[in-house]
């Protein structure tokens, strides 16, 4: 058992055992975890090194448990606790079957118009209860978009904010619509990329969002909302 498997064991046992590694986020390393008694599993995303040596634990816990109790909401996975093992900080969330928006881009490609879309307005659903709270996601990327069996699910939500990082609701608009123009296209936007109407078909409604610069999440979920399509739009949009 490696060093920080066995710190995380001791952490968080006897309540719950680390079952296995799962594949890492950048530099954060990821364990999902079993409850002994009923089998509930916790996903725990260790912080890197020299980032857990500058943390108080303790205040990072506090600051993660009053996150968890502001977002409630079906399209975020809440945050569940944090703490130390060893030299390493961590945080848990319940564990998600599924995959990332990142691994399934990574495997298949672009997205279909019509689940771009869906995969859309289930990110900003989420964002707009955190944002009506205040609370700025902080790293909205492909990683930490979570699709289920039967949901879409934006992880860890302000935890960036905790860590001392900038965040705001501007900045996570911005990741949004490069994040839809990633699912769109395929690949990650550049700076001299095509515009992507150039690129791909798109209702007027969706190539207009994409240049808009919103303000928050809840204002961004209202734009997406254009008239009842005629029979011609709707063949569009759901190609």
């Amino acid at each position: 058992m490696s060093e920080l498997r066995a710190a995380l064991a001791g952490a968080l046992g006897p309540l719950y055992r680390i079952e296995r590694e799962v594949r890492p986020v950048g530099e954060y390393r990821l364990f999902v975890a079993t409850q002994s008694e009923n089998g509930t599993q916790l996903l725990v995303k260790v912080l890197p090194a020299v980032l857990s040596l500058g943390i108080n634990d303790l205040q990072f816990e506090r600051a993660v448990l009053l996150l968890g109790e502001r977002l409630s909401h079906p399209n975020l996975v809440r945050p569940r606790g944090a703490g130390r093992a060893g030299a390493f900080v961590y945080h848990t969330r319940p564990f998600v079957p599924g995959t990332t928006l990142r691994a399934w881009i990574g495997n298949n490609g672009a997205i279909p118009l019509s689940r771009t879309v869906e995969i859309m307005r289930g990110i900003l659903n989420g964002l707009a209860y955190a944002h009506a709270a205040e609370i700025a996601h902080g790293d909205l990327k492909a990683e930490n978009v979570l699709l289920s069996d039967k949901d879409v699910l934006v992880a860890d939500t302000g935890i960036a904010t905790v860590l001392g990082k900038p965040a705001t609701q501007r900045n996570d608009m911005a990741a949004m619509q490069s994040l839809a123009k990633e699912m769109l296209t395929g690949a990650k936007p550049t700076v001299r990329a095509e515009p992507i109407e150039r690129t791909r078909a798109l209702p007027l409604w969706l190539t207009e969002w994409l240049r808009s610069r919103w303000s928050d999440a809840g204002r961004a979920l209202a734009g997406m909302r254009p008239p009842p399509p005629s029979s011609s739009q709707s063949s569009q949009l759901f190609a």
